[in-house]
Order: C-alpha cells, then sequence, then structure tokens
C-alpha cells in the first residue's frame, strides 16, 4: 500500500505575501486613469470610457474659465458638456499631468490637487494648449475609488505658473 503523505494543517498567510495598497496609492491609479482617458483616442465620439471612474448619484463638477463656468451634476451633464465643446473646436486632444499630486486620504474619502496641461489641435490646425488647477474628491462606492466632485480653474492669464 502506497505510503500517505500527510497535509499540512497551517496554510501560509497568502494575503501576507500581496503587498498592500495604500488609499493615497490606488487614488493615483484613477487619478492616471481619468487623465489617460481624457483624450480624443479614448474619447472620439462619447466619454464612456469616464463613466466606471465617476460616482454614482449626485457629482459636483465645475470648470472655471474665468469668465465662463460649467457646472455639471451628473455624468450625463458632464458628458452633454464637454463632448459638444471638444467635438466642434478640436481635431485632436489629449490631457497630461504637469505637476506633483497631493492625495489626502482616509479608508473612504480622497482629495487630490494638481495641475494638468490641456493640449488639443483645432479643426483648422491651430496648436491650444491650457494649464488647469485641479481639485478632486474620490470616495469609495461599491468597493472602488469614484471621482464625485472636481473644480478645473483653467489659468488663461498666467497665473498659475
Amino acid at each position: 500500500m502506497p505510503r500517505v503523505h500527510s497535509i499540512p494543517t497551517a496554510q501560509p498567510r497568502m494575503l501576507a505575501m500581496v503587498p498592500h495598497r495604500t488609499p493615497e496609492a490606488v487614488v493615483r491609479g484613477r487619478i492616471d486613469e481619468w487623465v489617460d482617458a481624457w483624450s480624443s483616442d479614448a474619447c472620439a465620439t462619447d466619454m464612456e470610457v469616464l463613466r466606471p471612474l465617476m460616482g454614482k448619484g449626485t457629482l459636483n463638477m465645475m470648470s472655471d474659465f474665468g469668465s465662463d463656468i460649467a457646472l455639471s451634476d451628473s455624468f450625463d451633464t458632464y458628458q452633454a458638456i464637454w463632448m459638444p465643446v471638444l467635438r466642434e473646436t478640436f481635431r485632436s486632444w489629449q490631457v497630461a499631468i504637469a505637476s506633483d499630486v497631493d492625495i489626502r486620504a482616509s479608508q473612504s474619502l480622497a482629495s487630490a490637487a494638481y495641475f494638468t496641461l490641456f493640449e488639443g489641435e483645432t479643426h483648422e490646425g491651430t496648436a491650444m494648449i491650457q494649464r488647469q488647477a485641479v481639485s478632486a474628491v474620490w470616495e469609495i462606492q461599491d468597493g472602488e475609488w469614484r471621482l464625485v466632485q472636481e473644480h478645473t480653474s483653467v489659468d488663461s492669464e498666467g497665473r498659475m505658473a
């Protein structure tokens, strides 16, 4: 009769082998996803690629252009404001982070502050670059960090240099 080996009763702690990602690191990854998705390659006809990053329910999204302000209270109003502007004005566009990203996080809520550069080429071939100050609030919803509030101020007068 073959010898049977006993199975050890103490299992290795698998979770100890998985590196713990801090809330700040996870939120930074979500910010990178958000910024990467804000491009003409990802949002050629709509902004649905952004929907999984957005919070459910009421959103507070404000963009300040100095003399004009755009407000959105849901993903649908956000998309309804921005897609026509992007499609009618630009042939291509992208956003890049242009500073350190300062993130403060608890276990379920995080704030982030940083600068971005919006670069676009108009249908007429003119290049347009805007520096933007961004303040964002992320919240854990359904186990994922989701954007629930964003305030963007465009540096149209060179104040944020």
